[in-house]
């Protein structure tokens, strides 16, 4: 299974409660769903915090011929607003988690970094590994609430009118058939003698079971 595919199962997984209380509010529409970047204005990271960030993220999210990645979907301006909003504490993590990436990446490149970080992603045991754990939630959540990731990738189409209410082809059974269905069933509804009786008390048990009915 390609890396994105299960990125894409996760999420699905966990947002499917998100764009069911999305989609009530918009009254069967079918416009956009999902937070949107028009016009944002950076909060909390500086435009190199940012760039690094977009390409990080790009790298966890690329776009791909099904749909574009994180850089399309400006997911680091999601993070960026998420971020103005947190602790002091949360925001010294994130920092100081891009620093750590930075450092590493001097040594080699930006892909082996992200790498290295992701290499104990189930239990990570570094800040710097405990930090992808948080960059990648981030992106995924912030892709999968943006109109990209979620008309696009996840091809999500929102509550439709139905203009018509279509019902089961009724298929006509032949009246010779519909006598033997119903042989069938009386048949079945039949007593049946206990293993250990013969057949002939057996016949006669049923015999006297169809004389009570009448």
């Amino acid at each position: 299974m390609e890396r994105r595919t299960a990125i894409r199962i996760v999420a699905l997984g966990t947002l499917a409660s998100k764009l069911d209380v999305v989609a009530a509010g918009m009254c069967h529409s079918t416009g956009a769903v999902g937070w949107s970047a028009s016009n944002y204005k950076l909060r909390f990271f500086t435009s190199e915090e940012n760039e690094l960030l977009d390409r990080l993220m790009e790298m966890i999210i690329p776009g791909d011929s099904h749909s574009p990645g994180a850089h399309a979907a400006q997911v680091s301006l999601f993070a960026d607003s998420m971020l103005a909003a947190s602790s002091v504490a949360i925001q010294k993590q994130w920092r100081e988690g891009l620093i750590q990436v930075q450092n590493e990446a001097a040594k080699s490149s930006l892909a082996e970094a992200l790498a290295k970080s992701a290499a104990n992603e189930g239990h990570p045991t570094t800040d710097l590994q405990r930090f992808f754990r948080a960059l990648k939630l981030m992106t995924v959540n912030g892709y999968y609430t943006s109109a990209i990731g979620i008309h696009q990738d996840l091809q999500y189409q929102g509550n439709t009118y139905l203009t018509a209410f279509p019902g089961c082809a009724r298929q006509q059974i032949p009246a010779n058939q519909a006598g033997e269905q119903r042989e069938k069933a009386q048949q079945a509804q039949q007593p049946r003698a206990p293993r250990h009786v013969s057949d002939e008390q057996g016949n006669e048990l049923n015999k006297a079971a169809q004389d009570l009915k009448t």
